[in-house]
């Protein structure tokens, strides 16, 4: 049987992020935001992202994401890809369903963190959060690419696996 130090260690934080993407003139986009948490991270402020951030207890994980993307971009999630779940089961007092994510990508260093990625696509006005975020930008997935073959040092790290994996799956 573990002590409670030694079950600590098992844990991870669970995580959600959003690859958003728009059309526009005739070519995929994708919303990146500039990191700012200067305070809590000042290692990574000013690093590109897409918006993130953790799940509550007992939280949806599609509710998380389409709450993260609003508190950070101001957006509100129309469609979230892949749209693969069971329905919710609930039994003994455990309410639980079975999704599909668009990836999957894990820290194991440093803090630990686990993360579902899907594509999604929003609307709104774009409102950025000044205590996390210091500017939107819309980029090309070509300059995306050329972002992270040129200056992946630029990239949040934890995010960068993610971006790299989604460019790896766009045929343009």
């Amino acid at each position: 049987m573990e002590t409670e130090a030694e079950e600590a260690l098992w844990f991870a934080v669970p995580t959600v992020s959003a690859i958003i993407e728009r059309q526009h003139q005739g070519r995929t986009q994708v919303l990146i935001q500039v990191r700012w948490k200067p305070d809590k991270d000042p290692v990574y402020s000013g690093a590109f992202e897409i918006p993130a951030g953790g799940i509550y207890q007992s939280e949806n994980v599609y509710d998380a994401l389409k709450r993260e993307v609003f508190e950070e971009t101001g957006l509100r999630v129309t469609a979230i890809r892949p749209d693969v779940k069971t329905p919710e089961h609930l039994q003994h007092g455990d309410d639980v369903f079975a999704f599909v994510p668009f990836c999957c990508h894990q820290q194991l260093s440093g803090k630990a963190r686990i993360g579902f990625v899907f594509i999604c696509t929003a609307e709104g006005s774009i409102a950025p959060a000044p205590a996390e975020v210091q500017e939107i930008v819309w980029l090309d997935r070509a300059e995306l690419r050329r972002l992270l073959d040129q200056t992946p040092e630029r990239i949040f790290t934890f995010q960068r696996p993610v971006l790299e994996f989604y460019l790896g799956q766009c045929s343009d």
